[in-house]
């Protein structure tokens, strides 16, 4: 098996044409903090709108989180990810199982520039609404059980 599949590489590919289209004409998005070739970092920005973001595999929880904020500040109207279906990670447990929705791709995306398609499964999680509050009391209740 190719190493180079599974490293980082590179981690950050462009969203398949055909896959943002379709998300687009759904949601009517005005933001992606993780354009291609862009040479801002897309946590250092604030956010707005409708948000579609793509983010590099190496910082998905950072920018789960940066999008909840905005979310929670009443900043942004939606956020719809597209990330790996990793559902043994912690951010996938603590993040994306609390969103309005999760899309499960069939298949294996072909990303921009890539020769072959990814070697994982793809989701879509989409979040309409996020309380702070309630993050907070739920990680107090977490470190609770693990320190009790």
């Amino acid at each position: 098996m190719n190493r180079v599949l599974f490293s980082s590489v590179s981690d950050h590919w462009a969203t398949p044409p055909n896959v943002y289209a379709i998300l687009n004409e759904e949601f009517h998005f005005a933001f992606d903090p993780c354009p291609l070739n862009s040479n801002e970092d897309g946590l250092k920005v604030e956010w707005f709108g409708a948000v579609y973001c793509n983010p590099p595999y190496s910082k998905i929880p950072e920018f789960i989180k940066k999008g909840l904020y905005h979310l929670a500040n009443l900043d942004v109207s939606l956020l719809v990810y597209l990330l790996p279906a990793r559902t043994d990670t912690a951010w996938f447990h603590d993040y994306c199982l609390k969103a309005s929705e999760i899309r499960f791709l069939r298949g294996r995306l072909k990303f921009g520039g890539a020769q072959f398609n990814a070697p994982f499964p793809s989701m879509i999680v989409i979040f309409k609404q996020w309380d702070i509050a309630c993050e907070r009391i739920e990680n107090a209740q977490r470190q609770q059980r693990i320190f009790a």
